[in-house]
This record gives structure tokens, sequence and C-alpha cells, in this order.
């Protein structure tokens, strides 16, 4: 390599690299055989084998150029080199992947997701496909863990059980949303495709049928059993965790704020908020009039959580009825 960048220096300044003679009878020829050496190697490779073992192999391919441009290539050849292998072997080969993106999710294939991400993330428009594949996998999956939920019940939209119910959406957005961070190491669109199927599924399930309503009252049901002393949470803490959980889906918190409100999930998903504050605003009267609340500072917690997450004009009722009961 060095002998053929050697010729190319210009005689009139022998310190002005030309890669000329380099490029013409090295780079050229080794990108046009290393093309066509992986076209059939990946072809081949793939008529026998799964699209598991191909994302290995074509790992383990990328990092074999990558260490060849290290050992005995000039440095300005990666460029073009990598580049052509990323076309070989991802691009062409990248409707396959997209096809058996579902399969991996379906069966929790977290190291193939991983190297399925990365690879196609090298490639312009490669992830695009997964995002609209990973959000309808997520919607249906919450649709599916309702309609499970209501059919072993036997229960009507008016009977349901608020905790179940809770429990059930929770359960599918923390599945997914672990996916979201080991899979594909939290990338934003994969994030927003997540957010946008948790809320089509937590508004429109089995359970609430056409009713808007019903999800924002199964959740404030939830809080009110939370915030009760009858709740069987002895702990402030586990009090306050459940209150994080449920607020989350109620609206959107700022990336700063992620770790603090790492658990609250549900709140600000609800179209509905309105809806939720009324049912709310009843059941905190009731607890407050009764003196049935498990503690005042589990109260004034779950309201200056709704307050950063809604706003002073959403809480402005809620802190004058609890402060009043205070007095």
């Amino acid at each position: 390599m060095e002998s053929f960048v050697s010729l190319g220096l210009d005689s009139a300044d022998p310190n002005k690299e030309c890669l000329d003679i380099y490029k013409e009878h090295i780079e050229a020829p080794f990108i046009v055989a290393t093309e066509k050496y992986y076209k059939k190697e990946s072809d081949t490779f793939l008529s026998q084998n799964t699209v598991s073992d191909y994302l290995r192999k074509a790992e383990d391919r990328l990092k074999d150029e990558e260490d060849r441009v290290e050992r005995y290539l000039h440095t300005k050849t990666r460029k073009d080199l990598i580049s052509k292998c990323e076309h070989v072997l991802i691009r062409e080969h990248a409707e396959l992947m997209w096809d058996n993106f579902q399969s991996l999710l379906d069966f929790d294939k977290d190291e193939d997701l991983q190297r399925m991400y990365a690879l196609l993330s090298r490639i312009p428009e490669g992830l695009e496909p997964l995002r609209k594949r990973f959000e309808g996998h997520v919607k249906q999956a919450g649709l599916n863990a309702i309609s499970k939920l209501v059919g072993e019940s036997g229960a009507t939209m008016d009977s349901l059980d608020p905790k179940a119910y809770v429990d059930a959406l929770l359960e599918v957005h923390k599945k997914n949303s672990e996916t979201v961070a080991r899979s594909f190491k939290g990338e934003a669109g994969f994030a927003a495709s997540l957010d946008k199927a948790c809320r089509e599924f937590v508004n429109r399930n089995a359970a609430t049928g056409a009713s808007s309503s019903k999800s924002p009252e199964l959740i404030a049901k939830h809080s009110d059993l939370i915030l009760r002393k009858s709740n069987k949470m002895a702990e402030e803490e586990d009090i306050e965790s459940a209150l994080n959980r449920l607020v989350c889906l109620l609206s959107p918190l700022p990336q700063a704020h992620s770790q603090r409100f790492l658990q609250m999930i549900l709140f600000k998903y609800l179209e509905d908020k309105d809806v939720f504050q009324s049912f709310y605003t009843t059941k905190l009267s009731k607890r407050l009039i009764h003196g049935v609340s498990a503690s005042d500072e589990s109260e004034a917690s779950m309201i200056s959580k709704l307050k950063e997450a809604c706003g002073f004009e959403y809480t402005n009722k809620l802190q004058r009825m609890f402060t009043g009961a205070l007095i």
C-alpha cells in the first residue's frame, strides 16, 4: 500500500500525498472484488441459513472489513469500502430483515433485535419500516391484553376491576419500553412509536368500547383505591411509586425529568384528561369528607404530580379542596 502511495507523490512537493495510483491499482479493484465476493457469499448463506444467523454473519463481515482497513489499506479507503459493504450486506437484504422483524419481536429475540437495529441503522431509512412495525406490535399487544382481561373476568365496562385494568396497561408498556431501551438503545423514533401505540390502546380497547371517558374513569378509580386507608400498601414509598406510574399516563414529561418520573406512565396517554379530573375530584371529595385518605402526604403528593404534569389551572380546584380540608 505504501509503495503505491509513494508512486503517486508529487515530485515538486514530496510532502503532498497523491493517491491516484493507489486508488487505480489497489483501492478500485479491491472494492469491486469485495462487492462481488460478499454478494455471492450473502446470497448463498441466506439460502442455507436463517435471518438470525445472517445478522451475526453480516455483523462479523463488517468488522472484518474494518480490521482490514486498519491492517493494510489506506485510511481514506475506509469510507468507500464500508459503504459498499453496507450496500451489499444490508441494503440488498433489508426487505428480508424487515419481514422477519415481527418474528423476533414475538419471540423476544433481544440479541437479534439489537443486531438488526445496529445493521439497519447504518443505511438511509433502514429503521423506519421497523418503527412502523413496532408501533403496530405494541398496539396489538395492548389490545390483546385488555381483551383477554375482559374475556377472563366476564366483566362489563361498569364492573371491570380498575386495578387489573391498570396493571394490564402498565405491563404492556413496561415490557415494550424495556425493548426500546435495550434493543433499540432508546432511539427517539422507537420511543415515539411506543407512545403512539400506547395512546391508542389506552384510550380505545375492549374495556372502553366507543366511550372516550371509560379509561380516565378506571384510572381515576384506581388512584382512589391507592389513596384510601383500606389500601393494602403499607409503606408510603409503595403508594408514591403507584401514583408515579399512574400520573405519567396523563401528560408527557420533559426528557430532563426522565429518571425522576421513570415510573410515571399512564396519565400522559389519556386523551380526555378533563374526564379524569372530574372523576378524581369526586373521589377526592369523598375521601376528605369521610376521612378515609391513607395520608395527607400522599394526597398532597398526587396533587403535586398532577400539577407538574398538567399545570396550575388543572389542579387549582383540587388544591383548594385539599387545603380547605386541612384547615
